[in-house]
């Protein structure tokens, strides 16, 4: 387990959610979508592809939070900025993984889903902001450092 979350802090907690939100989505839900495949339908067809939606929208959402955690702890961001994204990402997992699967268990999803969709769009969109800030300034620093170089290089050129 510790290979799995080496030199993570931060986005430890997405790691987790993203494995557990696959494990859940993407191999629980998916076993009645096998089933149906070979041909032993426990479905209606409307259900067959709500199933699919809700598993394959779920598989989506556990593969950001896992990859989202594996990166963020590299990004240049205060420690605060980071775990406001962290947390941002993992709710909008939990939203449209989660709420959504239970929305659709309910037959509530026509009533409250466009609800549970604005709040994912904005928890991702929140996310995703403040990730690539940080992806911003790193490559700013970046320059910034190749520049010096530069500079140091041309002045030692010229003496």
């Amino acid at each position: 387990m510790n290979r799995i979350f080496a030199e993570t802090n931060v986005g430890r907690k997405n790691l987790a959610f993203g494995i557990a939100l696959f494990l859940l989505l993407g191999i629980v839900t998916g076993i009645p979508l096998t089933i149906d495949f070979f041909g032993g339908s426990i479905f209606t067809p409307d259900q067959y592809q709500t199933w699919k939606v809700v598993h394959g929208y779920g598989v989506f959402l556990s593969f950001i939070n896992y990859f989202f955690g594996l990166v963020i702890d590299r990004v240049a961001l205060t420690k605060q900025y980071k775990e406001i994204s962290s947390w941002s990402i993992l709710m909008a997992g939990l939203f449209g993984g989660i709420i959504r699967m239970i929305l659709v268990l309910s037959s509530a999803l026509v009533e409250l889903g466009i609800y549970v969709s604005l709040v994912e769009t904005v928890l991702l969109t929140l996310g995703t902001v403040i990730f690539l800030q940080g992806q911003m300034r790193e490559r700013d620093n970046q320059a910034l450092k190749a520049s010096e170089i530069r500079t140091t290089l041309h002045e030692n050129k010229v003496h």
